[in-house]
């Protein structure tokens, strides 16, 4: 019943969204084209976080709603925040156990997060992301950005370590950045 109604909630939701839907796809298409991994190694990362993100769900001690997942070679990242230690070891052991996850990049942070300072975490992912599309040697398509309590982490696959050390720079030099987790990848 509960999926019935996500997926009535998201078919609602999208409707009247062809260009949107367009656009998208499009996205996609690019960023699995300038992406520095084969395209089986992204549909297996890709395939791997919806069983982390199943697994989170279908655990009743894990808060999913403030837990991102990023999968990169079989290594799941988990970022955001939980209320405590106890349920940051418990998601790490959930992950841990779904078929198929090499390792866990635990970088969950333990505290609380106000309303507002959600939505000021929104507001500077979105000035990170501005800021590495307007460097030009970086891919910003293949860079994840995700930011709690203004800890921003970097996640992805860059070409060289200049590019990441220039993905670094640019995400710490913006205020209200805290610091700068790199989960960054060079190939």
């Amino acid at each position: 019943m509960t999926l019935r109604l996500i997926a009535v909630c998201c078919l609602l939701f999208c409707a009247g969204c062809a260009p949107m839907v367009v656009g998208a796809g499009a996205t996609g298409a690019y960023k699995s084209a300038s992406d520095e991994r084969t395209l089986g190694n992204q549909v297996d990362d890709a395939t791997l976080t919806a069983r982390v993100n199943s697994a989170l769900v279908e655990s009743r001690d894990v808060p999913v709603l403030s837990i991102d997942v990023d999968t990169l070679e079989g290594v799941v990242t988990l970022t955001g925040i939980v209320a405590n230690k106890g349920v940051s070891i418990n998601v790490e052991k959930v992950v841990s156990g779904v078929k198929g996850v090499r390792g866990v990049k635990n970088l969950l942070q333990v505290g609380e997060s106000s309303f507002g300072q959600k939505v000021d975490d929104k507001v500077l992912g979105l000035k990170v992301k501005a800021e590495l599309i307007a460097a030009k040697e970086i891919y910003s398509l293949n860079i994840d950005v995700d930011v709690n309590n203004g800890v921003v982490t970097l996640s992805g696959v860059v070409e060289s370590n200049e590019i990441r050390d220039e993905a670094i720079r640019r995400a710490d030099s913006l205020v209200g950045v805290e610091r700068v987790v790199d989960n960054l990848v060079v190939r």
